[in-house]
């Protein structure tokens, strides 16, 4: 009982916040689209491809990047990936055409996969046994505080200064945490090759492959819109642009409330509860069009996607690494990775979706028909 209660070392938190910055990174693009798009005279359309392109690249390439570095030791992989990654935030801010933006976000999204799956694994090596499920859920904590604080801060940032400049705090963020994680993590030496290709054989079993479907599915269905949630918000919804930095706020403090009920029903449903909670979500994008029609339907309707986004990773994740406890223990690192390169590839399907909706036919439909249907003074 005593050692429960025993304080997490310090690099924990410095890997927690670590996972902040790489979510900032990663979800921020989401806030800042338009003010991108009229920045570097292109389509929202082009820019909003910036998100299915990251996600894409960080689940093809975080697995296959992971096995080519496995030579290194840890520590000095960190350093090399956080050095690429200073380097790729700049270009970033510097970026003189929306190609170059797309070169630099295909490169930290490769890195961040990669940083991530080193914070993982240097939270199970810094804390005691005992305390390794909460490091790992704080680390993990950090990128649903990015949802929550970095996406609104990011937004704000770009309102006021401009959108190069959000990419510049990233920057300063990640410069300013690097020097501290080289101090407070131990230099772990590189290990042996643990047969990552044979570990992907789990994928092949059906008990493993539906819960990487399952998360897809939910994935690509709520990026479709999430994706273009800021010209949702002043186009189709008609709220002014200085209300867009809370109401991701709000919608941040929604997805992380998903992850606090995704882990509530691990805890005490498992899968049994999937199935209702993909019955809310074919319920609500079934109904979303029609409450764009109308403002406050339609925010509700945004809120409580942010409810639903994440609901079933935890019951899904708690499954693989289940079964690769049971059957597949040579494949428990993989599985350990199945929620967020699966989700990643949700979210480039989801986007590119997203992107084609903009350029076919707009969000503003909803919009012009609850301007002239007879029943738009009900909104």
């Amino acid at each position: 009982m005593e050692q429960t209660k025993k304080p997490l070392p310090g690099a924990v938190l410095l890997l927690a916040a670590l996972g902040f910055v790489l979510g900032t990174c990663e979800f921020v693009i989401v806030g800042i689209l338009p003010e991108i798009a009229e920045g570097l005279n292109t389509s929202l359309a082009a820019v909003g491809k910036l998100v299915s392109v990251f996600a894409a690249c960080y689940a093809v390439g975080t697995p296959v990047i992971t096995a080519a570095t496995g030579g290194i030791s840890r520590r000095k992989l960190l350093a090399v990936l956080m050095g690429v990654f200073l380097l790729t935030s700049a270009a970033s801010f510097a970026a003189p055409n929306v190609a170059v933006l797309y070169a630099t976000r295909v490169v930290a999204a490769l890195v961040s996969g990669t940083l991530t799956a080193v914070a993982m694994l240097y939270a199970k090596e810094v804390a005691a046994p005992e305390q390794t499920a909460r490091a790992i859920s704080l680390v993990y904590g950090g990128f649903s505080v990015a949802a929550v604080l970095g996406v609104p801060l990011g937004t704000a940032v770009c309102q006021i200064l401009g959108w190069r400049w959000t990419f510049a705090v990233i920057l300063a963020m990640g410069a300013a945490l690097l020097p501290l994680l080289l101090r407070s993590l131990p230099a772990v030496p590189a290990q042996a090759d643990s047969g990552l290709l044979k570990s992907f054989s789990i994928l092949w079993d059906p008990r493993c492959s539906l819960c990487v479907g399952m998360i897809l599915c939910s994935a690509s269905a709520t990026y479709i819109v999430y994706t273009y949630l800021s010209p949702i918000l002043t186009e189709t919804l008609g709220l002014p642009a200085g209300a867009v930095s809370p109401l991701l706020l709000v919608m941040g403090a929604c997805s992380a409330a998903s992850n606090l009920l995704s882990g509530r029903l691990g805890e005490r449903g498992g899968l049994r509860t999937l199935p209702m909670a993909f019955a809310a979500q074919t319920v609500l994008f079934a109904l979303l069009p029609l409450l764009l029609g109308n403002r406050w339907a339609g925010l509700a309707g945004v809120f409580a996607m942010g409810l639903l986004m994440y609901l079933l990773n935890t019951p899904a994740q708690m499954h693989a690494l289940s079964l690769a406890e049971q059957d597949y223990p040579f494949a428990s690192s993989l599985c350990a990775s199945v929620q967020p390169v699966s989700y990643n590839f949700g979210i480039a399907i989801g986007s590119f979706i997203g992107s084609a909706v903009q350029e076919g036919w707009g969000f503003r439909p909803w919009a012009c028909r609850r301007q002239c249907s007879p029943w738009r003074h009900w909104g």
